[in-house]
């Protein structure tokens, strides 16, 4: 067997070259998508050692074949009861691995080959519904304002409301990213990096100072 899909301590160097050399300095990706590698890959080698019995230590590159990579997305579904959506973005990760895999050890193409080959799965994108007026500003009132928490609840509902923010980017919020003005804005950061400013309501402004 090619030496390179045989030693552990090859798979672990190939590994944390991925992430330092790949994803941090070439590619620059933000902190949540190496988070999210990072969690592929935890979930990844927890898994491999249950159906091999090799420890992250002694897994070496040809333990992490297609066979075991499938075997690892029917898991997410089945045993984790992940959806689909977080199904194909597991493996988005491991595609992004087996790539960098074939441009360093081109021995080693054959086998990421077959990784690659793996297809995302495809699913129904379900129509999105929608709260009436009624509905949102009961939603907006349900925290109340008695007490710290309940007015820290308002707000975030209230930013929620006001600027269609996902939940990613309201928590990423900081105080530099307000800002008080004639006209208030909050600067939201989004995925891939992707920033953009969007003014508030009189009403949300007030419940964020």
């Amino acid at each position: 067997m090619n030496p390179l899909l045989s030693v552990p301590s090859e798979f672990a160097a190939l590994l944390q070259r991925f992430f330092v050399e790949r994803l941090l300095q070439q590619q620059n990706v933000s902190p949540r998508t190496v988070a999210a590698y990072r969690d592929t890959f935890r979930l990844l080698l927890n898994y491999a050692e249950r159906t091999t019995g090799k420890p992250p230590t002694r897994l070496a590159l040809g333990d992490v074949d297609a066979t075991l990579v499938l075997g690892f997305l029917t898991h997410l579904e089945a045993e984790r009861h992940n959806a689909v959506r977080t199904r194909n973005a597991r493996l988005a990760a491991l595609r992004a691995f087996a790539h960098y895999v074939a441009s360093q050890s081109p021995p080693a193409l054959h086998h990421v080959q077959q990784i690659l080959a793996i297809p995302m799965k495809r699913f129904e994108r379900p129509m999105l519904e929608f709260l009436t007026r009624h509905e949102v500003q009961a939603l907006l009132a349900a925290p109340g304002m008695a007490t710290w928490c309940a007015r820290r609840d308002t707000a975030m509902l209230g930013l929620l409301y006001n600027t269609g923010a996902r939940v990613s980017e309201l928590i990423g919020i900081r105080v530099a990213d307000v800002t008080f003005a004639a006209t208030t804005s909050v600067r939201l950061h989004g995925k891939g990096r992707k920033q953009r400013t969007v003014p508030l309501w009189k009403e949300t402004a007030t419940e964020i100072r």
